[in-house]
């Protein structure tokens, strides 16, 4: 079985949907690597591990209990993701790709 973080997000949901994998533990391997690689790549701009430990650990109560969230009968509930900074999200500022703006953090996602 590779590493949770090489996983595509239809084998970490099939992983969910069997028990043989949580979001937290897929969440944790992401932020390991990460970790491991960020001083080379500088590929993030504002990660909050302990938050999105807090949303696997919501996430994985959810498949537990056989309600993971969905739209549409779609769902990606528990799979790691970023979001481009470009994207507002409460409480991290938006650059806007130039040093050149006011750096306020949004008011909301």
């Amino acid at each position: 079985m590779p590493q949770p973080h090489e996983m595509s997000a239809q084998e970490l949901l099939q992983a969910y949907r069997n028990k043989t994998l949580s979001p937290v533990e897929a969440t944790r391997s992401v932020l390991d690597h990460i970790e491991r690689w960020e001083p080379r790549l500088k590929a993030t701009y504002a990660l909050d591990p302990e938050g999105a430990l807090a949303m696997a650990r919501a996430s994985e109560a959810r498949w537990m209990k056989g309600e993971p969230q969905s739209c549409g009968g779609y769902s990606l509930d528990g799979v790691p993701a970023t979001i481009k900074e470009n994207i507002a999200t409460r409480g991290v500022p938006v650059p806007l790709g130039t040093a050149a703006t006011d750096l306020t953090p949004a008011a909301a996602d």
